[in-house]
């Protein structure tokens, strides 16, 4: 829990240093055009022709997380942020549960300079994994995180033979900019309690939205026909 603690600071520290550049968009207008962007996201890489080759993970998948707008950034301290949707799939029945809104960054410390958008998408292996996201505890990499396959610039470029398919999260992400790199190692991924609040007119846990199903939106359905590109 302590080390959770101090990634969520270390993401309001990103967030922070991103407003030195107030032209940029780190945040979706309002929840709606979230899933929109998310939607979006998922048609395009799971209609990729290259998809083809990660439809078993994907049908494996014990959820997907969509992350259409991360934002890094790097002076001195460098890292990332944003915002992000994920979706559990239904036990037993075929489908998937309504969006639960989350929140993702990373950091690192060196001397770097760049800024990218990156436009991700994870999926989840495990229940483990899923269950951690969902309440808030997940890190991302090292000895007590979960582990992340590569994340490529395309789908094409995640084939190379550093793709760990034994991962707890295979990540896919699209940007172009100064980083020469990209990994989430040592992020953090957690709940945002004030987007599933506006979205659903209500309080509900991230738990009660991916496993209870409490709760659901016909404005969100164009996420659910976008996945099935990827079945």
């Amino acid at each position: 829990m302590k080390r959770v603690l101090i990634f969520r600071a270390i993401l309001a520290l990103t967030i922070v240093s991103m407003s030195v550049f107030p032209t940029q968009k780190t945040k979706a207008n309002d929840p709606q055009k979230l899933i929109e962007d998310a939607a979006a996201l998922a048609k395009s890489l799971l209609t990729d022709p290259k998809w083809s080759a990660y439809r078993p993970h994907f049908r494996q998948a014990k959820g997907v997380i969509l992350a259409p707008d991360v934002i890094r950034a790097g002076l001195v301290v460098g890292g990332s942020g944003g915002q992000c949707i994920v979706v559990a799939r239904k036990k037993n029945v075929e489908g998937w549960s309504s969006p639960s809104f989350c929140a993702i960054g990373e950091a690192t410390i060196g001397l770097q300079i760049g800024f990218e958008k990156l436009e991700v998408m994870l999926l989840i292996m495990n229940e483990k994994a899923l269950t951690r996201i969902a309440s808030g505890t997940a890190i991302l990499g090292g000895e007590a995180g979960i582990s992340v396959g590569l994340i490529g610039s395309t789908v094409e470029t995640a084939t190379t033979p550093t793709m760990d398919f034994n991962a707890e999260l295979l990540a896919f992400a699209r940007g172009q900019g100064l980083y020469g790199g990209v990994t989430l190692d040592g992020g953090y991924i957690g709940p945002d309690n004030t987007y599933n609040h506006a979205y659903y007119g209500q309080k509900v846990a991230a738990k009660e939205i991916l496993f209870q199903h409490k709760v659901n939106s016909p404005h969100a359905n164009m996420l659910h026909d976008a996945l099935l590109h990827g079945e």
